[in-house]
């Protein structure tokens, strides 16, 4: 292609997939960057008043259940669809960033945040497969730097402009505000 039609020589779900990536990684990186001050935090201060060495399980959990998860949800997205997977994904991380939004008790906080990292682990590797099946080589690299783009810019925009100002209004709103993102990520996955 040249420079004047690269970008078209992306397909319409390329450019969907940017989108869903966008908001999901900001609103897992949004919910990540103040998630360890909210659970350690007092209740009179508005957290949930855990001890660290309890919110460090749930941390050395999620975290490595994140990175683990893409071997099997990939497998599952081949075996079963991209479409259907992904519904799986955005259903369970948005129930799971509700569920958050709503508990206050340990093993309901812990619960709700396997929830929200079972769907993020099923959607990854179904995001990076889809840019692999819409790109070829004349624009696989450009297509790539995109994808990392997106990534990269919702992990700094949300916790850079909207965690602080969801945070004044109420802690709860940072994890109801991934819970809505996520969740409409599944209605653009439908239509």
């Amino acid at each position: 292609p040249t420079k004047t039609n690269i970008f078209r020589s992306f397909p319409k779900n390329f450019w969907t997939v940017i989108v869903m990536e966008f908001f999901e990684r900001g609103s897992y990186y949004g919910v990540m960057s103040v998630l360890s001050v909210y659970l350690i935090l007092d209740i009179n201060q508005g957290g949930l008043g855990f001890s660290k060495e309890s919110v460090g399980v749930i941390k050395s959990t999620i975290t490595p259940l994140l990175y683990f998860l893409p071997i099997l949800s990939g497998a599952i997205a081949d075996q079963f669809g991209y479409r259907k997977t992904l519904i799986f994904a955005f259903v369970v991380m948005s129930l799971g960033y509700f569920c958050t939004s709503i508990s206050t008790s340990y093993f309901a906080v812990f619960l709700s945040l396997l929830l929200m990292v079972t769907g993020a682990g099923t959607f990854k590797p179904i995001i990076s497969g889809t840019i692999a099946r819409t790109t070829d080589q004349s624009n696989s690299a450009l297509g790539f730097g995109i994808y990392y783009w997106s990534i990269n810019l919702g992990a700094f925009l949300f916790p850079l402009l909207l965690i602080p100002f969801l945070k004044g209004i109420g802690w709860s709103y940072i994890f109801l505000m991934a819970s809505m993102l996520t969740g409409s990520m599944l209605l653009l996955n439908l239509f």
